[in-house]
């Protein structure tokens, strides 16, 4: 328990927040720990995945900046909007610790939410948060914890490159449902239309808040996937 409270601490003062026993200013806000820029060449999966070995924030020794796909604490989007990097959080690699009450996944084109998810973050760890039993809210008004999933995972369909994906059933590609689809390659023999693109990754969700027919093409191409998270201590 004191090594928890000690990192939690740390984590506290790295990221400056200035907390009293009166009120937290912080229990209401969203802190971005990973942004991703569609086209960029880097896989999202790796990058979510891929710790920062040179980071200890129990020690204070972490070196982290924009140029070698680190993000910084409190970094603010304006900071690194001429970058088309991947950026990661050294948090993630600690989130045991950080005291999670929720998760939002959110896609955005051109500064605008176009989709998103609110996920219950509490005893979770960085990958089993994206689930639909911890769903509890979303812009697609069929996403939901008892609806029927084939896929609901960050990891769990490497074998065709879609990950964070959360789909309804398979039935051959024209007979593919979802609504969310992080593709980070089409390097597989048996590629459905929807899976081809001229760059990756892409960032693939249903229009209009509801499920779409992956291969009639009418999905949206989002371009930036930002991942927040609400603590609270």
């Amino acid at each position: 328990m004191s090594y928890v409270f000690c990192v939690v601490v740390s984590l506290i003062g790295m990221l400056d927040f200035a907390l009293s026993v009166e009120c937290n200013p912080c229990k209401e806000n969203w802190v971005l720990i990973f942004h991703a820029t569609s086209g960029n060449g880097e896989s999202v999966l790796n990058a979510w995945k891929a710790r920062h070995n040179k980071c200890d924030i129990v020690s204070g020794i972490c070196p982290c900046s924009i140029s070698n796909g680190c993000l910084p604490p409190k970094a603010k989007l304006e900071t690194f909007k001429p970058t088309t990097k991947t950026l990661r959080s050294p948090f993630i690699d600690y989130w045991d610790c950080l005291n999670i009450n929720k998760v939002k996944f959110e896609l955005n084109v051109q500064g605008d939410t176009v989709a998103f998810i609110e996920f219950d973050g509490r005893n979770s760890n960085f990958l089993n948060w994206f689930h639909n039993s911890r769903i509890l809210n979303s812009s697609w008004t069929d996403v939901y914890k008892s609806q029927t999933y084939n896929f609901f995972s960050i990891d769990k369909e490497t074998k065709f490159y879609r990950h964070f994906f959360i789909n309804k059933s398979y039935g051959g590609c024209p007979q593919d449902f979802g609504w969310l689809a992080v593709k980070d390659s089409d390097n597989f023999s048996i590629a459905c239309d929807w899976d081809k693109h001229s760059t990756f990754p892409q960032f693939l969700y249903s229009r209009n808040g509801k499920i779409t027919r992956w291969n009639n093409m009418e999905f949206g191409k989002a371009e930036v996937l930002n991942i927040y998270v609400q603590m609270g201590y």
